[in-house]
C-alpha cells in the first residue's frame, strides 16, 4: 500500500508533490553527474567542431580583428564575439585546448544546465512528477554537451537561466542573461518575441527601457575590440549572418524536400512567414487571451507608455484612483515558461533546417509542451517524445526520418495551441482575485 501511494504520489503534478519533486531533482542531479563522468572516461570524443573553435580563439588571441579573417579548418567564425570569450576562457582553463579537460568541463556545464531547467519545471509545477525522469533520457542531448562541445550548450545556458530569472520576475538581469546567450549564438533570438511580451505585461515603462538597454549595452560590450579596431563592418557582417544557407545533406527536419526547393529563397520566405503567422496565432489565441489578444496588450502598452513619458517632458496629468493605466502584476512562473518555451517551439518548428545539436536548443522544453498540450493521451505523449529522439539519432537523416520529426512537431504544435493555459500559480491567482 505504501508503494501505490507514493507512485500515486509521482502521478501528482509538481506543485502538488513540490517536495517529492525536489528530492526527485536532487536524485537526478547525482545520478546525471556519475552518467556525465561516465561517458567522459568510457566513451570516445566527436571530432567536429572543437579543434575549429580552438583555430579561431587563437587568431583572436593573436590579435586578428577583422571577423572575416578569423577562420577554422571549418570555415570562418559565425558567431558573435560572446563565443570567443567563452572558448578563450575553455583554451586557457584546458592549457590549450586538451579535449579530456574540455569534456570535464562540458560535463559540469551539462550538469550546471539540468539544474537550472529542473528549477523551471519545479517553478512552473504543471508536469507530473514522474516526467522529470525524461529530461535525462536523452542519448543526442548528452553527446552534445560531453562528447561534441559545442557552442550551443553554452548558449542554452544562459538562455535557461534567463527564463528562471523571468520566473522571478527579475527582467533586467534576464534580459543580461538573455543577451549575454545571444552574444554566444543567435539561435535565443527565437525567444526574443516571448521575453519582449513579458516585459510588456511584467514591467514598467522604465524597466523595460533598463532591460533593453541592457541587452544593447551587452552587444556593444561585446563588439568593442572589434569596433575599436575599426572593423565594425565586418564583425556586423558574419556574426549576425541572417543570409546564410545551409547544406540540405546536414538537415535534420527537412531531408524529404527536393533540395533545389530547400535552397530557394521562396521557402526561406515561406517559412518565416509561416513562423510570424504562427507566433501572432499563439500571442493572440493563449498568451494575451484573457488581455482581448495581443493587438489590445500593444494598445494598452502604448498608452501606458505615453501616461508614463508625459512627466519626462514636463507633462502632469491626473489619473483616477485606481484606475493607473501602468499597472504591473508578478509573472506566473508558468505563464512565463509556456511564453518562452512555446516561442521557442515554433521558431524551431518554422526553422529552415535544424542540424543535431540544435537539438540542445530545444529537448530541454519538450516535457514542458507535451504536458501542456491538450487532446494527446499520456502513452502518445510518451511516444512523440521518443519519436523525436530517436529521429535526432538517425545520421545520417533520411527523408523518413526527418518526415517523422516534422510530423512530431506538427502534432504537438497543434495540441499546445489547442490547450488552455491554466494560469495557476499563486501571482496569478492573487491576480484573479483583485479583478
Amino acid at each position: 500500500m505504501a508503494l501505490l501511494g507514493l507512485a500515486r504520489r509521482f502521478l501528482k503534478p509538481v506543485r502538488e508533490e513540490r517536495r517529492l519533486a525536489l528530492g526527485l531533482v536532487a536524485l537526478l542531479l547525482v545520478c546525471e553527474t556519475a552518467l556525465c563522468g561516465l561517458i567522459v572516461r568510457f566513451q570516445p570524443y566527436t571530432k567536429i567542431d572543437f579543434d575549429a573553435y580552438m583555430q579561431q580563439v587563437d587568431l583572436f588571441l593573436g590579435g586578428e580583428r577583422d571577423y572575416l579573417q578569423i577562420k577554422g579548418e571549418t570555415g570562418p567564425l559565425v558567431y558573435p564575439a560572446g563565443f570567443l570569450y567563452v572558448f578563450s576562457a575553455i583554451r586557457y582553463a584546458t592549457g590549450g585546448g586538451q579535449v579530456a579537460i574540455a569534456q570535464i568541463i562540458f560535463g559540469a556545464l551539462y550538469v550546471a544546465n539540468l539544474a537550472v531547467v529542473l528549477a523551471v519545471y519545479v517553478a512552473a509545477g504543471n508536469v507530473p512528477v514522474w516526467s522529470l525522469g525524461l529530461l535525462c533520457l536523452s542519448r543526442r542531448y548528452h553527446s552534445i554537451f560531453v562528447l561534441r562541445l559545442f557552442n550551443d550548450c553554452v548558449a542554452m545556458l544562459f538562455g535557461f537561466v534567463a527564463v528562471l530569472l523571468c520566473q522571478r520576475s527579475r527582467l533586467v538581469w534576464a534580459a543580461v542573461a538573455m543577451s549575454l546567450g545571444i552574444s554566444v549564438k543567435m539561435n535565443l533570438l527565437l525567444m526574443l518575441p516571448g521575453f519582449l511580451l513579458l516585459l510588456v505585461k511584467g514591467a514598467t515603462l522604465p524597466r523595460q527601457l533598463l532591460a533593453l538597454g541592457a541587452m544593447a549595452a551587452v552587444q556593444v560590450a561585446v563588439a568593442l575590440p572589434f569596433v575599436l579596431a575599426g572593423q565594425t563592418p565586418s564583425y556586423v557582417a558574419k556574426a549576425f549572418e541572417f543570409s546564410r544557407v545551409f547544406i540540405h545533406h546536414w538537415t535534420v527536419n527537412f531531408k524529404f524536400v527536393p533540395e533545389e526547393i530547400f535552397v530557394s529563397s521562396g521557402f526561406a520566405k515561406a517559412l518565416l512567414a509561416a513562423h510570424l503567422a504562427a507566433l501572432f496565432a499563439f500571442a493572440s489565441s493563449r498568451w494575451c487571451r484573457r488581455d482581448g489578444g495581443v493587438l489590445a496588450v500593444v494598445r494598452k502598452w502604448c498608452v501606458s507608455s505615453a501616461v508614463s513619458a508625459l512627466p519626462l517632458i514636463g507633462v502632469s496629468i491626473k489619473v483616477a484612483r485606481g484606475k493607473a493605466l501602468d499597472q504591473r502584476t508578478p509573472l506566473d512562473p508558468r505563464f512565463v515558461a509556456d511564453v518562452l518555451f512555446g516561442c521557442n517551439f515554433v521558431g524551431i518548428v518554422f526553422a529552415r533546417s535544424l542540424h543535431y545539436q540544435f537539438y540542445s536548443w530545444y529537448f530541454p522544453t519538450l516535457v514542458f509542451l507535451l504536458f501542456s498540450a491538450r487532446g494527446i493521451a499520456v502513452p502518445v505523449k510518451v511516444a512523440l517524445y521518443f519519436l523525436i529522439e530517436v529521429a535526432f539519432n538517425v545520421f545520417p537523416s533520411t527523408p523518413w526520418s526527418s518526415l517523422a520529426l516534422t510530423g512530431c512537431h506538427l502534432v504537438l504544435l497543434l495540441g499546445y495551441f489547442m490547450s488552455d493555459l491554466e494560469e495557476a500559480g499563486p501571482a496569478m491567482r492573487r491576480r484573479r482575485k483583485k479583478e
